[in-house]
This record gives structure tokens, sequence and C-alpha cells, in this order.
């Protein structure tokens, strides 16, 4: 009787799903003729040598080699690997293009419609100078209670992007928008779902453009989930206050504030461990995670940060200008941290409250997430071009 051992079997599979990968992408124009002659050549040759290996030691033997057949399977896995790598390239790039469109209409269409709402709008109070940027996926269950904190700690400006929500978060945000006509409360909706990296991006790109018109100095990056206290909030409110406090004091003095030491902090980055603050309802898990993800991030990115996948964020108008967000992937977490060492941005941590809820854990903070990752921060680092 014929077994098949464990190696056969998985190049035979292997084969089938590359050559159905290679026919699919080839009638979709996605790759040319050369890709297709070698997905359909080498996954059938390695399908019968995988059925009868005596076939491979036949061909080799042409070149006066008994056991070369190995080499061939190498070589042949080298290729394949190649061009997989090169087509999820082009797939990527693809992803990229779509993101940036549907992000350029939401901002467009927004500002034809209410950029008079912008123009009008008089700035009475030193919170007037923050916008809140704020990405809404199915969350109309939590978003009209961060809604209601925000506006009751005296801020006034929010943008919230909302990703194509299948449920009421829409209607929830037009409502809390007639109930607070005196608040700039702008929604940008995307024309179809492009996930959180997708939001990252047209939030960035929307106040980078009409900063002026907003009359800000701040934008504050929030969610949508109830997880992050507003009350935090002071704390950077107050180091701010200090910072302009301490810069003024600079320059009353004559002194260079372009040298590094005196220059002001271009933002501020939440974290649950700093100044020997350590948050106590963190679960088990995400506390390793968030470990291994700090020592990931310092050497994949060199960039010393205590809690590096964080959203709350305050960031100033120079540095928000320069940063350009591309990420269309579960990376886009560690995407500022690499611009923060890029830029060689001056930043300091701040130590934040998270509510971290059954609600919160079970709808975005997946432990799975981290594994993908993983995966899309080595391809970008090694393999994309």
């Amino acid at each position: 009787m014929y077994g098949m051992s464990l190696l056969q079997f998985i190049l035979i599979v292997s084969s089938v799903i590359f050559l159905l990968f290679g026919i699919d992408l080839y009638k979709r124009k996605r790759m040319n003729i050369l890709h297709m002659i070698v997905f359909i050549w080498w996954s059938w040759f390695v399908i019968l040598s995988a059925i009868n290996q005596n076939i491979l030691n036949q061909f080799w033997q042409i070149f006066g080699t008994a056991r070369g057949a190995d080499v061939l399977v190498y070589i042949w896995l080298i290729v394949l690997f190649y061009f997989y790598i090169s087509l999820l390239n082009n797939h990527t790039k693809d992803k990229y293009q779509l993101t940036r469109l549907t992000s350029r209409q939401a901002i467009y269409e927004w500002y034809y419609r209410e950029k008079d709402n912008i123009q009008n709008f008089k700035n009475t109070d030193y919170k007037d100078n923050f916008v809140f940027n704020i990405r809404v996926y199915n969350e109309w269950v939590k978003v009209w209670a961060v809604i209601d904190e925000i506006f009751a700690a005296w801020f006034r400006k929010i943008v919230f992007i909302n990703d194509w929500s299948q449920d009421d978060t829409l209607q929830v945000l037009q409502a809390k928008k007639a109930q607070y006509p005196d608040k700039i409360f702008i929604i940008l909706s995307h024309i179809i779902n492009r996930w959180w990296w997708a939001a990252n991006q047209t939030g960035y790109n929307f106040i980078k453009k009409y900063w002026d018109e907003l009359k800000i100095r701040w934008f504050v990056g929030f969610d949508s989930d109830w997880q992050m206290d507003i009350q935090d909030m002071e704390t950077f409110v107050d180091r701010i206050k200090n910072e302009d406090i301490r810069i003024s004091h600079l320059i009353n003095s004559k002194k260079d504030i372009t040298k590094d030491k005196n220059r002001p902090n271009d933002l501020y980055l939440w974290s649950r461990f700093v100044y020997g603050w350590k948050a106590k309802n963190i679960p088990k898990t995400r506390r390793v995670i968030l470990f291994i993800s700090k020592i990931v991030t310092r050497l994949f990115y060199w960039t010393k940060v205590s809690d590096p996948h964080n959203w709350y964020r305050v960031i100033n108008l120079s540095a928000l200008r320069k940063i350009n967000l591309t990420a269309d992937g579960m990376h886009y977490a560690n995407e500022l941290n690499e611009q923060i060492k890029h830029f060689k941005f001056k930043y300091e941590e701040v130590p934040v409250h998270i509510r971290y809820t059954d609600y919160s854990l079970g709808k975005w903070q997946k432990n799975s997430n981290s594994i993908r990752l993983a995966i899309e921060m080595i391809y970008r680092k090694i393999f994309f071009r």
C-alpha cells in the first residue's frame, strides 16, 4: 500500500493553492504571462514530483547528479516565495491607493458641505486649542457617552471618522451633532469600510489640511469605545501649559529654543507604565503582550517608549504636518513610533487610566491581533518595496 509522507502532502497542497491563486490573479490581470508560467509549470511539476519522487531523481540525472532533486525543490520554493512577495507587494500598493481614494472622498465631501460651520466658530477658552480625532465603526453602544464626556469637560471640537458603520452609529452621531449646535462636530464618512488604519489617514490628513480653519494648536487621538478617560486630558493640558511657560521664559531670557534640550515637545503620548505609574486594571495576558511589544518596537524602530501601542496622543501642528501615514494593516499601531524616530520628535509620556471592559476587550482588543501585527511588521520592514 502506498503511503504519503507529510512533506509530500504539504508540497501537493501548497502547489494546488498556489496554482489556483495564480490562475485567479491572471484572470484579474494582476500578473503577467511570466508569473503565470512559473505558477502553473512549477506547481504541476512539484505535484508530480511529490507523488513520484523518482521523477526528480531521473530528471536530475540528466545533469549528472543523483540527489539533486532536493535542490530542485528548494529552488522551486525560493522562486515561488519571490513571486508571492512580488504579488503581495502589488496587492498592498493597490490597497494603499484604495485607502487614499476613500480618505480623500470623505474629506472633500464634508468640506464643500459644511465648511461655513467652522469658519464662523470663535475660540473663547484655552481648551478650544484642542481638536479630538475619533475613529468609529459600529460603536453606537458607547460613542454617545464618549461625546457627552468630552463636551462636559469643556472641549468643543471633535472630528469623527465613520468607517462605514453598519449599525446605528451614524444616526447617533447625527443626533449628537444636532444636540450640540454650538460645538465643532465634524463627521467624515468612508464610502466603504477600510478599518482603523484608513480612519487614521483620513483624520490626520483632514486636520493637517484644515488646521487654520479649525483654529487649533493641538491634535488629540481618542477612542470611541469609552476605554479612555477624559479626565486624563487635564494631565495633558497641565503639561502643555507648563511647557508654554517654560518656553516663554527661555524666549524672554533670549535663549535658543531650537537647541534640543530647550525646544518644546512635539507630542505627548499616553503610558500605562511611566514615572513609577502602573495601571492596575490591565489583564495579565495584555500586560505580557505589551511588554513584548515594547521590546519589539525598540528592536524594529529604535524608539524608546514605555507603551508603544497607544492612540491617546496629543500632537502639535509642526509635528503633525510632517507625519505621513500610509499603513494599511495592523502595523499602523507602530507607524507613529517609526516616525518619531525618523523626524527626531521630542516627546513626553503621560500616565493615564484605561477602562478595560468586556465590551472593549471583546470588540477590538483581541490578543490575536498581536500575531497579525508581528507578521505585518516583519513583512513591512524586510520584504515590502
